[in-house]
């Protein structure tokens, strides 16, 4: 019988590869297992170490052997934080990986969503979002899913937006299935119904309930249809597998927020520009609930959120952040007075979304924008200016631009100089990426 013990302070632990660790203390613990830190013996490095709940695993040995390969084939970004080495295989006894320890300055992601922790800036959080997408891009580009994907599994640093995940030992390659379907109100319909056994069009749907919780701060399928007085077996499937029902139906008002549990849905929702919006309304269409169409590929979420960053600005008449649209009012949602960009840029690229950039004081273009091919989404390649009576876009990347105007005049602009924005003008980033120059009426 395999059996599990756990660890004291000051217990050495044998690894896989001869080395040895000893216990530090505790860091906490979960359903699958204890974290320990520990100190290596041979480096003096500190790292933590997962100690397995052995009887949960069907197959220990092959689990094993399965962390092995995750660790050869080595982590698909560096927001993960992948296991490094196991400890010694001991049949009948219990086992471990070691990993890196989170710094301070990052924050569970369940502490943002119980409001213990806010970030810096709007601009923090859509970062997060991206890094969030950008990780799991490179995840399934490695071929793996993750199969489990929860708030558990985030940790977020409140200023940068930098994240870093945790729990990889349920990632498995395309195909492979870890035995773990998740937590319900994370994981797809289809996988609550049993219909399927978790895989990348699965791991695309609880991506979109994690950026749903981390910009609006509820869950997309919780609202007065669910308000259930306890939440039994029998009411999780019915919520998240058999009956789903989007908190923002454009169809169906039946699961509107709830008017007291969820009062801050309603008013996040409003912040937000109208592409989000639809972006959200098509990851949870009945569509996609029942039948697992429509869900948005990183590509598609990463192209949404760089516009969504771009569209950041202050509000003219209190100072306070907000989201603008490109050719409408936007209301301030802090002082509630209307804000309208004057126009913005349209890109000519990037084919299955619309990438615009609104002409609004100190927005920001990045390396994204100024190449078709780039996903640096921190390096600043622009910036808009305004003097009275006109705009500006200051060439802060490395490119030279080249411009022409509507009368057919072509004009450069090199690193360091300004472009005021006219009208219906052309401008050639770089590699023919080119944006044209919208007025609003």
């Amino acid at each position: 019988m395999t059996t599990f013990t756990p660890l004291k302070k000051n217990q050495r632990v044998e690894l896989a590869d001869g080395r040895t660790a000893t216990v530090i203390d505790k860091l906490g613990d979960g359903g699958q297992g204890i974290v320990y830190k520990i100190r290596l013996d041979d480096t003096g490095e500190e790292r933590a170490l997962k100690w397995f709940f052995i009887g949960y695993i069907k197959e220990p040995r092959k689990f094993y052997r399965h962390l092995e390969a995750n660790i050869k084939v080595g982590a698909p970004s560096d927001a993960f934080v992948w296991p490094e080495q196991l400890t010694k295989w001991n049949d009948g006894e219990t086992f471990g990986y070691v990993m890196k320890i989170f710094p301070k300055n990052y924050q569970p992601f369940s502490k943002y969503l119980m409001a213990r922790v806010q970030f810096a800036s709007a601009r923090a959080m859509v970062d997060a979002a991206l890094n969030m997408v950008a990780a799991f891009k490179s995840l399934h580009n490695k071929g793996y899913n993750y199969q489990d994907l929860n708030d558990g599994n985030f940790s977020i640093d409140p200023n940068s937006g930098k994240v870093l995940i945790c729990d990889n030992d349920n990632v498995v390659g395309h195909g492979e299935y870890s035995g773990i379907l998740g937590k319900r109100s994370y994981v797809a319909p289809e996988v609550v119904r049993g219909d399927k056994q978790p895989d990348k069009s699965t791991d695309r749907y609880s991506l979109a309930v994690v950026l749903f919780l981390l910009l609006i701060g509820n869950h997309p399928l919780e609202g007065i249809k669910t308000n259930y007085p306890a939440l039994t077996n029998k009411y999780e499937v019915k919520i998240y597998g058999t009956e789903p029902l989007f908190i923002f139906d454009e169809k169906n008002p039946a699961n509107a927020p709830h008017p007291v549990l969820h009062r801050n849905a309603p008013v996040m929702w409003k912040f937000f520009p109208s592409f989000i919006k639809r972006a959200f309304q098509q990851s949870f269409s009945q569509e996609s609930l029942l039948g697992g169409k429509g869900r948005l590929l990183e590509q598609d979420w990463f192209n949404i959120l760089m516009r969504l960053k771009s569209s950041i600005v202050r509000c003219p008449h209190c100072g306070e952040e907000m989201f603008i649209e490109n050719d409408s009012a936007t209301t301030c949602q802090s002082c509630q007075k209307s804000v309208k960009a004057v126009g913005y840029l349209n890109f000519a690229r990037r084919s299955n979304q619309e990438v615009t950039v609104p002409i609004f004081k100190d927005v920001a273009l990045y390396d994204y924008h100024m190449n078709a091919t780039s996903e640096d989404f921190e390096t600043q390649a622009a910036i808009i200016l305004e003097k009275p009576g006109k705009f500006g876009l200051k060439n802060n990347s490395r490119f030279n631009w080249t411009i022409k105007t509507p009368e057919g005049k072509i004009l450069t602009r090199q690193p360091g100089e300004v472009l005021v924005l006219g009208a219906n003008a052309q401008i050639d980033f770089c590699n023919k990426n080119i944006a044209q120059v919208i007025v609003n009426r």
